[in-house]
Parts: C-alpha cells; sequence; structure tokens
C-alpha cells in the first residue's frame, strides 16, 4: 500500500504530464517526463518492498522476544546428591567431612525447567526478578558427628539445618523450605559446612535440592 504522501507526488507528476501534453510541449521532453514518473513509481514500489519485508522481520522479532519472556518465567528444579563413592550392595556414600566448607552439587537432576539450575556446579541462578520457593531434604548415616546443610542466598546463608549426630543414633533426615524475592542473576546454593557430614545414595534420590518461580515482578 502506498503511503499518502507517495500517492499525492504520483498524482502531481501525472497532472504534470496531462499539463504537458494538453499545452504541445515538444514529444521529447513529454517522453522524459514520463520516463522520470515510471522510474520514480518503479523506485517506490521498491522502497516499499523493502519496508513491507522489514515490517514483517520486525513482527517475527517481536514474536520471538514475546515467546523467549513467557519461557523464562518458567522455572522448576528438583535435583538428587549422589556421593563420588558408595557401597556397592546399599548404594549409600557419606560426602564429608572437609577442612572447608564446600557447595553440595546435587548431580541428579530430575526436573530443570528453564535450565536454570547448573548440574555441574550446585548454583540455581534466578533467570528473571519474582517470588521463588526452595526447599531441600537432608539425610545422613553416621554416628558422632556434625551433620547438617546451609542454603544459601549469593553470599549470605539464609537457613540452616543442624544436629550432633550421637553414638546412639546413626540416621537422621532433616528439610526446610523458604520464599526468597530474587532480582535476576541472584544465585541460590545449597553449602556444606567445615567438618559437617551428610549422605547421598547412588540408587535412591534421598537428599534433595528443589526450587520454583512462584510469580515474577
Amino acid at each position: 500500500m502506498k503511503t499518502a504522501g507517495a500517492m499525492l507526488l504520483l498524482l502531481w507528476l501525472g497532472l504534470l504530464v496531462g499539463v504537458a501534453e494538453s499545452e504541445d510541449i515538444d514529444i521529447v521532453e513529454l517522453k522524459y517526463i514520463r520516463s522520470q514518473v515510471q522510474d520514480f513509481e518503479s523506485r517506490l514500489q521498491a522502497s516499499e518492498t523493502k519496508a513491507r519485508r522489514f515490517e514483517k522481520e520486525m513482527n517475527e522479532v517481536k514474536t520471538k522476544l514475546l515467546t523467549f519472556g513467557q519461557k523464562s518465567q518458567e522455572v522448576a528444579f528438583t535435583a538428587a546428591l549422589q556421593p563420588s563413592s558408595w557401597d556397592q550392595h546399599s548404594g549409600f556414600g557419606s560426602i564429608g567431612p572437609y577442612d572447608k566448607e564446600i557447595t553440595l552439587v546435587h548431580q541428579n537432576v530430575l526436573t530443570n525447567v528453564g535450565g536454570a539450575y547448573n548440574s555441574n556446579t550446585g548454583v540455581f541462578t534466578a533467570p528473571v526478578r519474582g517470588v521463588y520457593f526452595f526447599t531441600f531434604t537432608t539425610y545422613s548415616w553416621v554416628r558422632e558427628a556434625d551433620i547438617g546443610v546451609k542454603l544459601m542466598k549469593n553470599l549470605d546463608e539464609v537457613l540452616l539445618v543442624w544436629e550432633w549426630q550421637d553414638k546412639d543414633d546413626n540416621e537422621d533426615y532433616a528439610s526446610n523450605s523458604v520464599l526468597l524475592e530474587l532480582q535476576a542473576e541472584d544465585r541460590v546454593y545449597m553449602r556444606l559446612p567445615k567438618g559437617f557430614r551428610v549422605a547421598g545414595a547412588k540408587y535412591n534420590n534421598i537428599h534433595t535440592f528443589s526450587g520454583f518461580l512462584l510469580f515474577p515482578k
């Protein structure tokens, strides 16, 4: 579709040709005017074709951006902790103690909608600003040791579960949950304090870390 300005210009050129014909202008000059009108119309059509192509490309980009925004708000994950070594019969294995605090890497990913949880680092990175829900369950099978884990937001401790496992108590579960308001790129992860021990299982998901976006803001 031609623009109003283009239509007016074509109309003016048409009138010019009509005037030229009525005034018996030299035939060579008249042909020149007509050729100019035809050339202008050709260039105008080419410009309009480019404009339509550009508009189509822009609409495609807008659609992709909207789709990306919708997908980035679909965020949910659950991952389970597995020991680096384990009993071949039971599949159970201990993690820790270490002489420094470490990040627990829950390698066995059960769900990772949106891909915000990194199973190589154990870190969840918020893709969008919003309110998120996190929960974890920790497991231990050890006597006379400190057991427990921390949930961290960036460099800050948010939650801690802890117990001294005495000689008469060798198996325990503990869990906790929290709602966190996060900015995009905030990081949430689990830490094993220095000197603490927990356990995992190769064949069972008994030590888990989960989270999901409740709503964006």
